[in-house]
């Protein structure tokens, strides 16, 4: 079943981000943060299936054939201030039912119609894992740069103001309606939502291209009428299910061990005590004597307790013999 699901957010240095931490855990790659002098290596990561940065047409000299580490500390060093917006990430889920090929040309165009092509530089990575039903999970994690690209460097973020509406509308208590001062600010929620009806139409040309019934639908399920609950999405829980047995299982072992070494210590304790002391070699045998018949009680506590033995008798509904 195709899904939509998109999200965004935006790394910041006030949270203790880094964009070529970021970029370096995205992409699997080992990058070096000249500002933090951190390597981030994250190259034995697996799952990403392709990844790429996609400029602007007629991006600056400087940026063309860059790095991925050249690039992110470039927009490091650009961010002077501590609390600095560094870049957003966007994430796309692709549909599964596109093949791998095709789920790259989807993205890729996309990026260059909604972001790309407003002058922000594009650093996607193209990811694929189990989903909670057992499924593969294609998605896309894309970095967007908030400046546009200058000869030298990066311009002013793309901002905007709230401002009375020029029209002069009016709240009914007569407060002016305010307005955005630049529509296609980066920063604009309108421009947000653009993005998400653009992918939606994307995303089902190419299910359509592909031959599939399937299609995407941005809106919520109330926006839809559709009277049920949204699913919870299980992300590690489902993981969790799976290692419960394997983590129970070492769990108990590590409590044996622990019983097993409690014991030890004991023993030799004793035994060190008997020695020192110089106790009489019957006193010694009797106090030993009681010892392992301790240690053969412990043995016992942890065996396995054995299954009961069903009767041939009526049984209560509970499970509980009459």
């Amino acid at each position: 079943m195709a899904l939509f699901s998109m999200s965004m957010q935006v790394l910041k240095r006030s949270e203790g981000r880094s964009s070529v931490a970021a970029a370096a855990y995205r992409s699997g790659e080992r990058l070096y943060d000249e500002r933090t002098a951190t390597v981030h290596d994250y190259s034995r990561r697996g799952g990403v299936e392709h990844k790429e940065i996609l400029l602007p047409e007629g991006a600056p000299r400087w940026c063309r054939n860059i790095g991925r580490e050249a690039f992110w500390n470039t927009v490091e060093t650009g961010e002077r201030r501590k609390d600095a917006q560094l870049c957003r990430e966007l994430r796309i889920m692709i549909p599964r039912e596109l093949e791998p090929a095709e789920r790259i040309r989807l993205v890729r165009d996309y990026l260059r119609e909604a972001f790309v092509s407003k002058g922000m530089v594009a650093d996607v990575c193209w990811h694929n894992k189990v989903a909670s039903d057992g499924l593969e999970q294609p998605h896309a994690h894309v970095m967007l740069t908030m400046r546009p690209l200058t000869p030298d460097g990066f311009g002013p973020k793309s901002r905007h103001d709230w401002i009375p509406d020029p029209d002069g509308a009016r709240h009914p208590d007569g407060k002016p309606v305010l307005v955005m001062s630049n529509r296609d600010s980066w920063n604009s929620p309108a421009y947000f939502d653009k993005c998400r009806e653009d992918w939606e139409r994307l995303a089902n040309a190419a299910l359509e291209r592909a031959g599939s019934a399937e299609r995407i639908d941005r809106r919520s399920l109330l926006e839809r009428g559709l009277v049920r609950l949204p699913e919870p999405a299980l992300r590690l829980a489902y993981y969790l299910h799976d290692l419960y047995g394997c983590m129970k299982d070492r769990f108990g072992q590590f409590q044996m061990a622990k019983h097993y070494q409690a014991v030890e210590r004991a023993a030799t304790g004793a035994f060190q005590r008997m020695e020192d002391t110089g106790m009489a070699p019957d006193k010694a045998a009797h106090m030993a004597g009681r010892f392992y018949g301790w240690f053969d009680r412990q043995l016992d506590r942890l065996r396995p307790a054995p299954e009961p033995e069903r009767g041939h008798g009526h049984e209560h509904p509970f499970g509980m013999e009459r």
